[in-house]
């Protein structure tokens, strides 16, 4: 049985509007790593780029909530890319190597960390509220050391109180207390 012919318009047409999306949350994570989340809309965007404000409008469902979510979603990609390739068979390394990744990142890139967390306030009764890809990794090495329930919570919550330290206090530099913290609760 024979397939459809490829239509080439189609494809090409495909590829056109991802890679101008791609381009489109690449400004976005600029504008979160530049800009205060109070002082960016989908219009700003155009000041960025030469696509105009009726594609960036479509792209996001002209939805700033939309944008804002893809944007974040992006940015969680970029650091899943950082740690992905140093992942090992050892589920306790790879927790303090996801850790140490995110905890990095949100180190030099603390306006958009600030942002990204501010998000979430936003975020908090709509559908937009974006997976953090990270807590996922975190959950899946966790069962392969079969961590219970309240030991999970408890390295989660030591997770965000490091990262609310990163948001008020970004001079603090204590990656290497972190992972030891991490370490130590990991093998206890």
């Amino acid at each position: 049985m024979k397939g459809f012919p490829v239509d080439k318009r189609r494809i090409i047409a495909q590829n056109k509007y991802e890679n101008v999306h791609k381009e489109l949350l690449e400004v976005g994570s600029k504008l979160l790593s530049n800009e205060r989340l109070t002082d960016i809309s989908l219009n700003s965007i155009s000041e960025y780029t030469n696509i105009s404000k009726t594609t960036i409008y479509e792209h996001f469902d002209s939805s700033f909530n939309n944008f804002l979510s893809q944007v974040i979603e992006h940015s969680w990609k970029k650091i899943k890319l950082i740690y992905n390739d140093k992942l090992s068979n050892n589920p306790t390394e790879n927790i303090l190597t996801i850790f140490g990744t995110w905890h990095e990142y949100n180190q030099k890139n603390i306006l958009l960390t600030r942002n990204i967390y501010a998000s979430y306030i936003l975020f908090a009764d709509t559908h937009y509220f974006p997976v953090l890809e990270i807590l996922v990794d975190i959950d899946n090495e966790l069962k392969k050391i079969k961590h219970n329930e309240k030991n999970t919570y408890e390295l989660f919550r030591i997770f965000y109180v490091r990262i609310d330290e990163i948001i008020v206090n970004p001079n603090i530099k204590n990656e290497d207390k972190l992972l030891k913290e991490l370490e130590n609760y990991l093998k206890a």
